[in-house]
């Protein structure tokens, strides 16, 4: 594997105070949940149609515990009902947010799990097809978890495969983090384990991983939190990464910080390009970032051009192993104005916020000024992973919000003011 390093040019901006929205939240419902994390919807197969389901991955810190994941199926139906979710499991340690599995089997789903809190660290991940649950990692000697799950035929036979990063991070010692992929036996229904494969044995990625094509190249974007990088991966080989002599990896910023998400966008700044949305989840100063990508024909050589969208977030306690914030999303937001760039909600996890970003300066893609308003504020509980769609097709987007110590999922529709 060979690693290229290029100066990475920084484009900063102040981030604007909090101001007041055009978009307001309505509170449309709320249902109790013990330590709601992650939320997710997929669309699944209900009453002969498909419809938007809501799943949620619950856990807890209490040592050698297995944890919970539910489905609250048809969301859309139930948004002013009594909601009762319905239990898919409980014999999962730590389950993260959830992945579409079609790729391989349509309609389910892969529940990256573990963490690094102690007795939580055993790790998989579990491929759920109707009531089918499949670890698909083989055992190892050391615990590792698993936070995100990419889906690639890597060496050319004709199955989809598995690609993730993980990590082991022991109480006394650096952690390990690493680029596996696990190759599809080929057969007909899916069974466990799958056979481990190596892309990075050390200093991979550890949480994220995004596969996709840019210049005709397929690339893989990823991050990690203990190495603090973040990264772009790319072969001579593709279509085939199989050999990985053939890798080759590059910087994106060279600034060593606890990335948290990286997600590419199909466009932030409305000059029809797309870019990178990164989180920084930091005790003392966190911030949302934005990266133009190289212009086209230089993906593997050229800058990323950097932008600070919004920074200064920090735990409500800031003490060690806590941050903020947690994942940011882009969303095209319809609405009576025509918006050229699309609106960001970003989960503030432990400051207790869900915040929404929009653009001050919609018709200019050099300007990448932002407000920030507050739609959601918890005084005493982290935000997880929040999760935003028209479940219910009536021209609106419904945001739900894991409210984790208040053992609450908020359910709000975003309207116009």
């Amino acid at each position: 594997m060979q690693l290229y390093q290029f100066i990475t040019l920084v484009s900063t901006f102040t981030c604007p105070l909090l101001t007041k929205s055009e978009i307001a939240p309505v509170l449309i419902n709320k249902f109790e949940l013990a330590h709601p994390g992650f939320l997710t919807l997929l669309r699944t197969w209900t009453l002969n149609s498909t419809s938007w389901a809501l799943f949620i991955s619950c856990f807890n810190a209490i040592p050698e515990t297995t944890d919970s994941v539910y489905s609250v199926p048809n969301i859309g139906q139930q948004l002013t009902t009594q909601i009762t979710p319905t239990l898919i499991t409980n014999q999962i340690t730590w389950p993260n947010g959830i992945v579409s599995a079609d790729p391989l089997v349509e309609y389910s789903m892969i529940v990256p799990s573990g963490f690094l809190v102690p007795g939580k660290t055993n790790g998989n991940l579990y491929f759920i097809s109707e009531s089918t649950i499949t670890p698909l990692v083989p055992r190892d000697k050391k615990n590792w978890f698993y936070h995100d799950a990419e889906f690639k035929d890597m060496d050319g036979d004709g199955s989809i495969d598995i690609i993730a990063a993980r990590a082991n991070v022991p109480l006394i010692g650096k952690p390990t983090t690493q680029l596996i992929w696990l190759k599809n036996p080929g057969n007909r229904t899916i069974t466990g384990p799958w056979k481990l494969n190596y892309l990075l044995s050390d200093g991979g990625p550890d949480i994220q991983v995004q596969f996709v094509i840019v210049d005709s190249l397929q690339v893989l974007f990823a991050n990690s939190f203990f190495e603090r990088k973040l990264q772009m991966f790319w072969s001579d080989s593709d279509p085939f990464w199989n050999d990985t002599t053939k890798l080759h990896v590059r910087h994106i910023d060279y600034e060593p910080l606890t990335y948290a998400y990286v997600q590419l966008t199909v466009d932030l700044n409305g000059d029809n390009k797309p870019d990178l949305l990164v989180t920084v989840n930091d005790e003392f100063n966190g911030s949302l970032i934005a990266y133009e990508l190289p212009p086209s024909g230089e993906i593997r050589t050229g800058n990323f051009v950097k932008h600070i969208l919004a920074l200064g977030f920090k735990p409500l306690t800031p003490t060690k192993g806590r941050g903020a914030p947690g994942q940011g999303i882009a969303i095209q937001f319809y609405s009576l104005a025509i918006r050229k760039k699309p609106i960001l909600i970003l989960s503030g996890d432990d400051d207790g916020c869900v915040y929404l970003l929009e653009a001050i300066h919609d018709n200019d893609p050099s300007n990448w000024e932002y407000s920030t308003t507050i739609i959601h504020k918890s005084e005493k509980s982290t935000i997880g992973q929040v999760t935003v769609e028209d479940v219910d097709n009536d021209g609106y987007l419904e945001m739900f919000v894991p409210a984790y110590n208040e053992n609450i999922v908020y359910i709000y529709r975003l309207m116009e003011k």
